[in-house]
This record gives structure tokens, sequence and C-alpha cells, in this order.
């Protein structure tokens, strides 16, 4: 008995502990999300990489500087002069037709300086400007997921209340079902009451308590994804700190807007692609660009025995290229127009979410004041029921019935209040502006 003992409270202390039970408050959640979760932290990424793209644009307009050693040993008759002219020790010997033609191997070692500078690139101009909105669009589409993250908190969280006060709900069954039973028993055992109706009422207790077991799996469900979009590992049990109550909508006329985050997200990813439409047409404009190189010669590796410089600027301009750059801005025109049929196609189908969301909100208004009535009612009749049932009046069976039908009442008006806060909710969202 004592073994027995102790393993059963070894097991309770380890459920305890993977289950812990943890109060949670709906902003704690919004907030640790915000820091920790998994899909923003992708986004992050995402705003890093074009702002490294941005910064990799500035090569357009800073110098290239190199410095390149190179060793040569050779007896070919072009290089062997020209080696010598760069290390200059050319002497009227070395004119000779015979050594010209067959000259002896010779070391030549040259170290080079040079310098590249843009100075005019127009397409430079227009790339740095689309990355610019590049940035703007992830920083958006970061916010926009922020606030999808935050919806999907609220809206589970507002299912988590509604399951602890269905499970009070369900407890309070069980409860009754349990006094039933004792009274149905008592009643057996007096000749007042069959074993039928025994069965049936311990029927009606096991359907009750098989509700309750399907809350906490739910329960648990819906831990597990808030912790999820918490971004912790931690198994835990949240309870709600609120009660589920009717929530306010605070901005019942409110209309969609456009100056949303996702919204501005496309409209900053149009704007980069209009100026990557502008960089296409700018490649058919002339660039310039200034180089310098600083020659040091000499036929020892470490030697500097001759110097040389040269300076210039390059003017160039690809007149036609096959017709590549034409395509280019033609296939970038049509992408933007794409993208503007698709940002329309995308705030037409929220403008109509949202007026099917302010239908529902309307419904769910009505139908929590149909669903309070009923539950007032059946409670009262549950109360009658019970009176009569203790006095022999009424049938097992019809008791059953009317606690069935009241808390099935209670589960419905409960169920009435949540569907109204997730319109709340979802209303909230679709008419945000961007901050």
């Amino acid at each position: 008995m004592n073994a027995k003992f102790i393993l059963l409270t070894i097991f309770g202390f380890l459920t305890g502990s993977v289950f812990a039970q943890q109060p949670l408050q709906l902003q704690q959640a919004i907030d640790l999300m915000k820091e920790n979760n998994t899909q923003l932290k992708v986004q992050q990424h995402e705003i890093d990489f074009s702002n490294a793209e941005l910064s990799g644009t500035l090569s357009g307009f800073l110098p290239k500087i190199s410095v390149r050693h190179t060793g040569f040993y050779t007896n070919d008759p072009l290089n062997s002069f020209g080696f010598k002219l760069q290390q200059k020790v050319v002497t009227q010997a070395d004119f000779n037709p015979v050594l010209l033609n067959n000259p002896d191997e010779m070391y030549h070692f040259n170290t080079k300086f040079s310098v590249q500078q843009p100075i005019l690139n127009f397409d430079v101009f227009s790339a740095r400007k689309a990355l610019k909105e590049k940035v703007k669009a992830t920083e958006y589409q970061k916010q926009f997921a922020e606030e999808m993250l935050a919806v999907e908190i609220k809206k589970a969280y507002t299912n988590l209340q509604f399951l602890y006060e269905t499970k009070e709900a369900v407890q309070k069954g069980i409860s009754a079902y349990q006094e039933v039973l004792r009274n149905t028993q008592n009643m057996e055992k007096q000749g007042y009451a069959k074993p039928s109706d025994v069965l049936m009422v311990q029927v009606g207790l096991t359907e009750v308590q098989n509700k309750e077991i399907e809350i906490d799996n739910n329960i648990s469900n819906l831990s597990d994804y808030l912790s999820w979009l918490m971004g912790k590992d931690s198994v835990e049990i949240y309870i709600p700190t609120e009660a589920l109550t009717q929530n306010v909508l605070f901005s019942e006329n409110s209309n969609f807007s456009e100056n949303r985050a996702d919204i501005l997200a496309m409209k900053s990813g149009l704007e980069a692609q209009n100026k990557m439409v502008s960089m296409n047409k700018k490649e058919l404009l002339p660039r310039l660009n200034a180089f310098g190189e600083y020659n040091l010669n000499d036929k020892d590796i470490v030697g500097f025995g001759a110097n040389g410089f040269m300076v210039g600027l390059s003017l160039s301009w690809d007149i036609f290229n096959g017709n590549e750059t034409f395509n280019k801005i033609k296939q970038s025109k049509i992408s933007v127009e794409k993208s503007q049929t698709e940002m329309q196609l995308y705030i037409e189908k929220n403008q109509l979410e949202l007026q099917k969301s302010k239908r529902d909100l309307t419904s769910n208004q009505a139908k929590i004041q149909l669903a309070k009535t009923a539950k007032e009612q059946a409670g009262e009749s549950l109360r009658i029921f019970e009176n009569r049932y203790t006095q022999g009046l009424e049938k097992t069976s019809d008791l059953l019935v009317s606690q069935a039908t009241d808390l099935e009442k209670q589960v419905n008006y409960l169920e009435a209040v949540k569907n109204y806060n997730l319109s709340v909710i979802q209303i909230e969202f679709l008419t945000q502006q961007s901050k």
C-alpha cells in the first residue's frame, strides 16, 4: 500500500510539472509574441536582407581600389622588349635585330595600383530608389505580420475564455447529474424508481463527463498554439485572467482604409517596380566613369625601380543591344500593371470581408439576446422539474432532458458571446490604420 501511494504521488507530481497551469493576460501574450515569435524573426531577416541590398548599390558611387603584384619569366621577343621598356633599362644594343628576335630569358615583376571611380550612371540612381521602396515594403510586411499574429492571439484567447466558461458550466452539470443520481438511487431503494432510471442517469452523467474531457483536450491544444505564437517552448496550460464578456466595438461606423500595413506594403512594392521600369529605361543612357593606374616595374621580385601612371575617363553608350533593354522595359511595365490589378483585387476582397463581418456582428448581437432568454427559460424550467422530481411528480427521462437542455442553452449563450467577440476582433483588424 505504501509503495502504491508513493507511485501515485510521484505520478501526480510529474503530471503537475508537465501540465503546469499558468495565468495569462492578453496583452502579455501579445508582447511575448512581438519579442519571440519565429515568423517575426523571419520577417526581420527579410528587412535586414533588403537593407543589405540597398547598401550594395553604393558600389555605383564609391571607388573600387585594387593592388596586384605579378611576376613573369619569358624569352618572348615582344614581351621581353616591352618589359625592358617598362623597367626603363632599354639601351642602344637592345635594338640589334639578333637580340630583338632572340632575346635572353628575363624576369619581370609588376606592382599595379588601380582605381575605378563611377561618375555618372543614371540607372544606379533608380535602382537605389527601388530598393528603398523594397525596404519600406518589408517593414510594412513585418508590421502586418505582427497585426495578424495579434489577431490570432486575440481569437485563441477568446476561444480559451469560452472553453473555461463552458467547462465551468459542464462541471455544474456534472454536479447536478450526480445529485440526480443519488436521488434516483435512493428512490430506487424505496421502490419509487426503476433500475433503468438509474442507468439512464449514469449514461447522461457519462456523456457530460466526456464533454469535460473534450474541453480539457481543446484547452491543451489552444495552450500549445498560444505557446507557439508567443515563441515559448514550455508546455503549459494557460488560464485567461479575464472572464468571457461581450466586447465593445469602438468604431462601429468605420470603413475599410487603404492606410493599412498590408496595403501600404503592396503600394511600396508597386512603387519599387515603377522605379525598376525607370532603371531599365536609363540603361539606354551613356555611362561616365574615371579610372587610374600606377605601376611599379623591376627585374627583382621586391624591386620597384621604374614607375608609371595612367588616368582617364571612359564614356560608354550601349546604343543597341539586340532589343534586350526594350524587352526588359516592356516586361517590367506588364509586371507593374499585373501588380496594380492584384492589389485592387486584394482590396475588393477585404472590403467584401468587412461587409460580411459587420453583418455577422449584427447577427451575433441578436443571437446573444435570444440565447440569453433561452438560457434563463431553460434554467427556470430545470428548477421546476427538479422540484417536481423530488416529489415524485416527474419522470427521470424528462428531468434528464431538462438538464441537458439547460446545459445546452448555457453553452449556446457562451458561444454567442464568443462569436460576437470574434466578429469585433475581425472588424477592428480590417478597419485598422497603420501607425
